[in-house]
């Protein structure tokens, strides 16, 4: 017997166990002759609370049977009197969110013709609508509904009628099931045909807020909170805004231009940064082809000058800018390589015929390491390579070895 749908405030009861299921020896669910243990069903999750000692950590029903996951340590056996003892936080929590719904969700559909598609409750709240948009306009109509309705405190009854009956009552959404259904009508303004649990009135829901909308799936999704978790969040709002002016010594009405102009210094600060730090990799990079310039030729006369370097710590995104600048400034080969996790680089300038890739491969497969990339840059990591600097040698030495490549724009000249 379902005792919550008799009475959705019962937090204690006392019942048989008609059912146990096992698993490896010990007992890991158990079904009683009546519960007040609500199973996870249309959008609001399972009860939990305790059989006795032994705790119930989740609810399902399955053909019409009601059945209590319970902890590694239960001794319940079939038979056996068991007093259940709901946790009653988390019950009351449902029920005010799992009410607020209903009043939400007839909101939108009264306000803007929105009709729910779907609903989520748990730690976070969300109504799924048929709603190309929604606007913050419109958003504080449907919000202002709904909590005028909770201010009303119009009670919220629940009986069971046959489906023919059902249907001539005019239910917001039409009943999935044949038979007797249960129905849920917030006086006045809301009937549905629901299995959840629910407060007596809705002054008990609380204020109903709703948090956020986005885009989803061609629809709208909204966020929203009620009763106790409302209030909760309101306070961890308020405690931000009050830190936050006084952080910036403004007015709280003043905080949104202060946190404006914040940005927009923070981005103009960005924007000099990067300006500065492309300045310094320029810089870098005449001096790196300066020395690789005065180092000379490769054996022979033959090849394309090579600018390599071996770092300690060095991000391997500003190796790839300092590639780039390199590869731009001159005609080159740029080998470059940096700690952590030995990783290395190899770019070759437009008219240089050199395959990175190839070069790369080889560098690293000579340490058991993997890479890859296209002809005119490649990277990898080889962390069994004794050093960057090994690396570094190791991919001179493929350079020469490996024969020319044709670049994009045919044979070098």
């Amino acid at each position: 017997m379902k005792l919550f749908h008799l009475d959705a405030y019962m937090r204690e009861f006392t019942s048989v166990v008609t059912g146990v299921r096992h698993r490896e020896g010990r007992v890991t669910a158990v079904a009683l002759a009546e519960t007040v243990f609500y199973p996870e069903s249309g959008g609001q999750p399972a009860d939990q609370g305790y059989l006795d000692a032994t705790e119930v950590t989740d609810v399902l029903e399955e053909d019409g049977e009601i059945w209590h996951a319970v902890g590694a340590c239960s001794t319940l056996r079939e038979g056996l009197s068991v007093t259940g003892t709901l946790n009653w936080e988390r019950r009351f929590d449902h029920m005010q969110q799992h009410t607020g719904q209903h009043i939400l969700s007839a909101a939108f559909l009264q306000a803007l013709g929105a009709e729910t598609l779907s609903v989520h409750i748990g730690a976070t709240c969300t109504l799924d609508l048929d709603l190309p948009l929604l606007d913050d306009e419109a958003s504080a109509r449907v919000e202002d509904l709904a909590n005028t309705i909770v201010t009303e405190n119009r009670v919220v009854a629940t009986r069971e009628v046959e489906i023919e009956e059902a249907v001539a009552m005019g239910l917001r959404r039409p009943p999935r099931q044949a038979g007797r259904i249960r129905v849920v009508e917030v006086t006045g303004f809301d009937r549905s045909a629901c299995g959840g649990t629910h407060v007596r009135a809705t002054g008990e829901v609380g204020a109903i807020a709703l948090l956020r909308h986005e885009r989803h799936k061609g629809g709208v999704r909204v966020g929203f909170q009620c009763g106790w978790r409302a209030l909760r969040h309101y306070r961890w709002a308020r405690g931000l805004i009050t830190s936050l002016a006084g952080e910036f010594t403004v007015g709280e009405p003043d905080l949104a231009g202060a946190i404006g102009r914040l940005s927009s210094r923070a981005r103009e600060m960005e924007r000099e940064l990067e300006t500065a730090r492309l300045e310094l990799l320029g810089y870098e990079a005449r001096e790196l082809l300066v020395r690789a310039t005065s180092a000379g030729a490769p054996a022979g006369g033959q090849g394309p000058l090579v600018v390599a370097a071996a770092y300690d710590g060095r991000a391997i995104e500003d190796l790839r800018a300092l590639a780039r600048t390199l590869t731009a400034q001159a005609d080159c080969v740029a080998i470059l390589a940096t700690d952590p996790g030995r990783r290395v680089l190899v770019a070759r300038s437009p008219l240089v015929a050199v395959d990175a890739a190839a070069v790369l491969r080889e560098t690293v497969a000579a340490f058991g390491g993997r890479g890859g990339g296209k002809s005119e840059a490649a990277e990898g990591t080889a962390p069994e390579a004794p050093s960057t600097a090994a690396l570094v040698d190791a991919a001179r030495a493929a350079l020469l070895r490996l024969p020319a490549a044709p670049h994009e724009g045919g044979a070098v000249a």
